[in-house]
């Protein structure tokens, strides 16, 4: 079964042997009607022959090729909606074409879409493509990156704090100086020793008595 739809005008036969690309049947069968839905459009207004040159000289000084603009932008084939100028595009230029970001109009184009005018330049030649925007790298500060190697930490194994008591009678066993507390813990130890020994004197003597 053939995808071309019944009656196809050869104008539209000659227009569809310039697309670029391979389309399955539904693919083809939209493209033939978009293709028509131009034919019609353009025929009322004299431009037929000036979008057959643009696209089999491939030129890009041919006169812009214009349709009416719709109120949102979009031109509607079948039951799909696109931007006339990226339909057109896609299906004589760049079939991976995406979006009308990948798009750039000519200098020479008085009716590029970008202009939003009445109408609507849809010759494929009266675009350039280019490079979709990158979004920039985020850069991330250096300080919040992981080192490979970290710088060595005071080593306080051998170390007491300040603030650190003794029993009685145990020593700490460090060369660290005494500090003032343990000084001060030292002279109340041997307070008690000597009340201890008064105490000792008190209880002989009573004894003796």
């Amino acid at each position: 079964m053939s995808s071309i739809l019944p009656f196809t005008p050869p104008i539209v036969k000659r227009l569809l042997g310039w697309k670029k690309g391979e389309q399955n049947g539904q693919e083809e069968k939209w493209c033939e009607k978009a293709v028509k839905s131009l034919v019609k459009k353009l025929k009322k207004t004299g431009q037929l022959d000036e979008l057959e040159k643009a696209i089999t000289t491939q030129n890009v000084n041919t006169k812009c090729i214009t349709i009416p603009r719709s109120l949102d932008g979009r031109l509607q084939v079948s039951h799909r909606k696109g931007l006339p100028h990226v339909i057109y595009c896609r299906l004589w230029r760049w079939p991976d074409l995406h979006s009308h970001h990948e798009l750039r109009a000519m200098e020479l184009c008085e009716f590029a879409f970008n202009m939003k005018k009445d109408e609507v330049c849809v010759n494929p030649y009266h675009y350039q493509r280019v490079e979709t925007p990158v979004l920039p790298p985020v850069l991330v500060p250096r300080h919040t990156e992981i080192p490979a190697e970290f710088p060595p930490l005071d080593d306080y194994s051998h170390s007491i704090p300040e603030n650190t008591n003794f029993p009685a009678g145990i020593e700490p066993q460090s060369n660290i100086p005494e500090t003032p507390i343990k000084s001060v813990s030292s002279v109340l130890h041997k307070k008690k020793k000597k009340k201890k020994k008064k105490k000792k004197k008190k209880k002989k003597k009573k004894k003796k008595k």
